[in-house]
């Protein structure tokens, strides 16, 4: 049992705490010079500020910094809330200071954050439509840190919501890039769904959950007619999925 739990331990640090990783390509906002049209220049102004100070968080993050990049992000949080013109940036900058807890080991911190941002997506949440993947990939990050903060139980409900949604979102009937992400985040949630199936005790659902992971990560990563990084983003996971896979394994 004690190597059991010491795999699973190794398992965790094997997976990134930037739980927003996964490659998304859909549309997202444009900055404030590309919508300036029609905005007051107020809005424009106080945007720009936004965005600054998010800057400085990203490069903090980037060089390795998180208590930096959690400094300047929750900053933006405070300019956010005290100003109504921001308030539509909300989501944006609470994804961004639930990332920085995460790759600060803070994953406690963290999970009221990602509950706020599965709150705002409610409504994608009972959505029969594309949206419903936003559902998932707020799903996703809260199970992730509550993983990490050791609420398997509760992690394995959100990957199994996540899974659904993401498999709901695939056959919303997208162009092709799409469908293959939302492949890519059904076996990226697979994976860590197995990771705390595994810490739970269960095994072999963790291990089928695993393989499942990797089937579908390998049809990604081998799909030529997507972009390379959502393949990239695949090949890493796949190798992650197939390590761990080898050492639950070995533990049998």
């Amino acid at each position: 049992m004690t190597r059991k739990i010491l795999v699973v331990s190794t398992a965790l640090a094997l997976l990134p705490f930037d739980v927003f990783a996964q490659t998304d390509k859909r549309p997202q906002r444009k900055d404030s010079v590309t919508v300036s049209a029609g905005i007051p220049k107020e809005q424009l102004a106080l945007e720009a500020q936004l965005d600054g100070v998010i800057s400085q968080g990203d490069q903090a993050l980037r060089s390795g910094n998180a208590s930096d990049a959690i400094k300047q992000y929750e900053s933006a949080l405070d300019l956010v809330q005290k100003q109504p013109l921001l308030t539509e940036r909300e989501p944006w900058v609470l994804k961004k200071l639930a990332s920085g807890y995460m790759q600060g080991s803070r994953p406690k911190d963290a999970i009221p954050i990602y509950a706020k941002l599965l709150a705002f997506r409610k409504g994608d949440c009972e959505s029969e439509s594309a949206a419903v993947s936003d559902c998932g990939d707020a799903q996703y990050g809260l199970g992730v840190a509550k993983a990490y903060s050791g609420d398997f139980l509760g992690a394995v409900t959100l990957f199994s919501d996540a899974q659904a949604n993401y498999a709901k979102a695939e056959k919303s009937g997208g162009f092709h890039e799409f469908t293959m992400i939302q492949v890519k985040n059904q076996g990226q949630t697979k994976l860590w769904m197995g990771i705390a199936l595994n810490r739970l005790g269960r095994t072999q659902d963790a291990l089928a959950a695993i393989e499942a992971a990797i089937q579908q990560l390998s049809r990604v990563q081998s799909d030529e007619s997507i972009l390379i990084g959502i393949r990239d983003d695949a090949a890493r996971s796949l190798q992650q999925a197939q390590t761990i896979l080898a050492r639950l394994k070995s533990t049998q």
